[in-house]
């Protein structure tokens, strides 16, 4: 029998190495981190991601335009048959636009959260907006499919509206709307966070827009919503996939269910192990893996949405009250109890 579960998804931290010193970011991204893999090492986990099935891979860092093989390593992705893609804080976007071609990459996502004072303000980094968008507006024209990602917050929620119509004006092709979760820097910055109270207007702030005339497609992040009325997903959430079907590779090797998770969350090191030892060992990933309604806690706790569920996004409940099965991010839940006080 093969083994059920297998990383189609995967995240990759080139580096944690970063030109930008966010606020918010949850990896505390600045140096590069102790150990991080040789070119050597990295095509190795290339070829043992794409032996395991991994379909669909993002090149992140820390800022992954910082990392010196990021082109040879996409080359062999995209060659291998690997979907690929890029997140970028987008400051050494624009020159390197012949070489993402040359890579073989088709689609790039960029950072951009919030309009220019609070952009600006929350990426530490005067003159970043600015340069995110006109480095986004040459990537289209590169031919480039090109998208903004945003962290929201309280330091950038007031801005959405205009950053709708921004990206709209600007042609860009998606917009990816999650939000921020408390850890890393943003543990420094907590006054940031939202209250779950919040998000059913931020949800259906999305569904508008899913749904408004225009090019731009608006889509919710994974810590965003569960079993929203009106829906922000075209298909019912079936679960947090960390380590089901989803992966994260830090930069020195360390595998995990998902790249956002923390340090906890280490399953074993490529540099120790072979990756499919790692993923296909039954007693790691137990976080997600195995589930019974009875694990749940707090907020979630008797929720009748349990078992598709399993408390949402795992990042999102394990920094939010350090349980995995403990997410009070949930708009169901918040609308429900408002409902059964």
């Amino acid at each position: 029998m093969s083994f059920p579960f297998r990383p189609r998804v995967v995240g990759w931290e080139l580096t944690l190495r970063c030109n930008m010193r966010c606020l918010h970011c949850g990896s505390s991204a600045g140096a590069p981190r102790p150990g991080e893999l040789s070119e050597a090492e990295g095509l190795g986990l290339i070829s043992q991601l794409v032996d395991l099935g991994a379909e669909v891979l993002t090149l992140s860092g820390g800022e992954p335009l910082l990392h010196p093989s990021w082109g040879k390593y996409a080359r062999k992705l995209v060659d291998s048959g690997v979907s690929t893609y890029m997140i970028t804080n987008a400051l050494l976007l624009e020159e390197n636009i012949p070489k993402v071609l040359d890579s073989g990459l088709r689609r790039i996502g960029v950072s951009i959260d919030g309009m220019e004072v609070a952009h600006d303000r929350i990426r530490n980094h005067p003159g970043s907006f600015a340069c995110a968008l006109r480095a986004a507006l040459a990537a289209k024209k590169a031919g480039l499919s090109v998208g903004a990602v945003t962290h929201v917050s309280k330091a950038n929620a007031k801005d959405l509206e205009a950053m709708h119509r921004a990206f709209s004006d600007a042609g860009l092709d998606y917009w990816q709307v999650q939000i921020t979760f408390k850890q890393g820097r943003m543990k420094e910055h907590e006054d940031f966070s939202l209250d779950p109270s919040e998000l059913p207007g931020l949800s259906l702030f999305v569904h508008e827009k899913q749904r408004a005339k225009g090019g731009l497609k608006v889509v919710a992040g994974d810590n965003l919503g569960y079993y929203c009325s009106p829906p922000i997903r075209d298909k019912e959430w079936k679960g947090c996939f960390a380590g089901r079907h989803l992966a994260g590779i830090d930069a020195d090797g360390s595998v995990k269910g998902c790249l956002s998770l923390p340090r906890e969350f280490v399953e074993g090191n490529v540099r120790k192990e072979p990756l499919r030892k790692i993923w296909e060992d039954p007693q790691r990933f137990k976080f997600n893996r195995y589930f019974s309604p009875d694990m749940l806690e707090g907020s979630c706790k008797g929720c009748p949405k349990a078992k598709p569920c399993r408390a949402g996004c795992a990042v999102t409940a394990y920094s939010a009250t350090g349980s995995r099965f403990n997410n009070p991010y949930c708009v169901f839940g918040v609308l429900r109890g408002r409902k059964n006080p």
